[in-house]
């Protein structure tokens, strides 16, 4: 087996030793991009939640802070998110700004019990985080009786002069509100009937207001995670358009629309940035790269799991209606240590578009026509394959993955083969992110994201290679570039 440093991401966040999932509490301030997360430092597989806590400035390069929340006599510290009370709404920072931490209380199980018993906390600090303060009065909202009743997503709502509290009651969303931060109602909910469900609740909630690209309108995006059966199987993120005034969230769409936030078996508990200067005006988001079925059984021990490569969301009017796209954020480019650039070309069947070797991280561009029915083929590391097919008139990709570890439960949920559709054949647009366990594709303007991660056997250098399998295909403004941590 490949040794297990050689996995351990250049540019991705990983916790320094334990394990990590979902990504909580992301907040900005003072300068600083704030990171808590789902962490058991005692071992590499799921234990009782802490969160753990990190900060950037820049994305990319993150210092470890001690762990922020822990276990207390009323429970476990399920996910939940962080904001800043801008003016001391709560009374609890003695007229300043402070920030504010929401987190699900999971208490110990009963011998009756299917869950942990739920309920949803406080905690705060003065300090940017370095320190916090378990409310006295917790739980903020006791469990109504369900048996799913967790992840809250907090924010101020300025035209309702109300805070917002967007927390899963299993198979939908309920919104409560405050004007204290401390004292919630119960307002409304969401998700009976809407879009994509499994056997188990959603997770993971996020709301926010967005401009539509090229509009003076907005729309609110509602983000929810689906456990077990989500588009490539797993777990995965998907999203709601619509609108929000304050009380009730109402879908642009019709009930049976579902709309996938990435379409690989990687992306979930997706969450978003709060409080980034509207000077800046990114809505920017981060995910778990992993999937429940295989999480705690990916072939790393001292330390297990990574977040996603950041990504910038744009909301854009298509054919189809108003949908999300994706980027990398721009911070990436500063990583950027050498670039290659391939010339415009048209290739026909067996031509190598590219052969190359990577280490540590690396990034291809480029833009691609394929003429009808013609197929070109990625192979971004060993045990990987993306296949890009215009069959018909039909674009499609074809992700296939594959694994021989030993361990039973690794080789029967991690290897897949499943395909998007990408709606009809034109001029293309790739951006393919590799990093040392995982492989990050945005197509089409970032229409379509599809995020993977990969555990190949052999290493620790890779080779990349693309090419045209059938037909032809025309590739321009390529490049490829290596990849090394921008100084900071």
């Amino acid at each position: 087996m490949l040794a297990e440093k050689h996995y351990r991401p250049l540019l991705h966040f990983t916790p320094a030793f334990g394990w990590l999932n979902d990504p909580n509490g992301l907040v900005y301030k003072d300068g600083e991009y704030h990171l808590f997360y789902q962490y058991y430092p005692c071992d590499s597989v799921w234990g009782p939640m802490h969160w753990g806590h990190a900060v950037s400035t820049d994305l990319l390069s993150w210092t470890h802070l001690p762990i922020a929340l822990a276990p207390d006599t009323l429970g476990m510290c399920f996910s939940g998110t962080a904001t800043v009370d801008y003016g001391d709404k709560s009374g609890l920072f003695n007229g300043k700004d402070g920030l504010l931490a929401y987190y699900t209380i999971a208490a110990e199980k009963r011998p009756d019990d299917v869950d942990f018993p739920q309920s949803q906390g406080l905690a705060y600090s003065h300090d940017n985080g370095r320190h916090w303060t378990k409310y006295s009065g917790n739980p903020v909202i006791a469990n109504p009786g369900l048996q799913d009743f967790r992840d809250p997503k907090v924010f101020w709502h300025s035209p309702s002069q109300h805070w917002i509290m967007v927390v899963t009651t299993g198979q939908q969303v309920s919104i409560y509100r405050s004007t204290d931060a401390k004292n919630w109602q119960f307002s409304s909910s969401f998700g009976d009937g809407h879009g994509a469900h499994d056997e188990r609740a959603w997770e993971c909630p996020d709301l926010f207001e967005i401009k539509i690209e090229g509009s003076t309108e907005s729309r609110w995006i509602l983000i929810v995670g689906v456990q077990r059966e989500a588009y490539a199987g797993g777990s995965g993120t998907q999203y709601f358009v619509g609108q929000f005034d304050g009380e009730r969230f109402i879908d642009d769409h019709t009930p049976e629309t579902v709309l996938w936030l990435d379409h690989g078996r990687d992306f979930y508990a997706t969450q978003t940035w709060a409080d980034i200067p509207q000077s800046d005006g990114r809505r920017i988001a981060l995910a778990w790269m992993s999937c429940w079925p295989y999480a705690n059984h990916t072939p790393t021990q001292s330390w297990r799991s990574a977040m996603s490569m950041p990504q910038e969301l744009t909301l854009k009017p298509t054919n189809e209606g108003l949908r999300l796209h994706h980027a990398f954020i721009r911070e990436l480019d500063a990583a950027h240590a050498t670039t290659q650039s391939l010339a415009d070309k048209t290739y026909t069947a067996s031509a190598s578009l590219l052969k190359t070797e990577w280490e540590a991280a690396a990034r291809l561009t480029l833009n691609v026509t394929l003429d009808d029915n013609s197929s070109v083929s990625l192979t971004p590391l060993q045990g990987t394959q993306l296949i890009l097919t215009n069959q018909n008139g039909a674009l499609t990709l074809r992700c296939q993955r594959f694994s021989a570890r030993g361990d039973e439960t690794y080789e029967q949920q991690f290897p897949h083969d499943y395909t998007v559709e990408l709606g009809a054949n034109r001029k293309i647009s790739l951006d393919l992110l590799l990093d040392r366990s995982s492989v990050e594709l945005l197509l089409d303007d970032g229409r379509y994201a599809v995020t993977n991660l990969a555990f190949p056997e052999q290493g620790p250098s890779h080779l990349f290679s693309a090419e045209v399998t059938s037909g032809a295909v025309t590739v321009n403004n390529a490049h490829w570039h290596t990849l090394a941590l921008p100084q900071t």
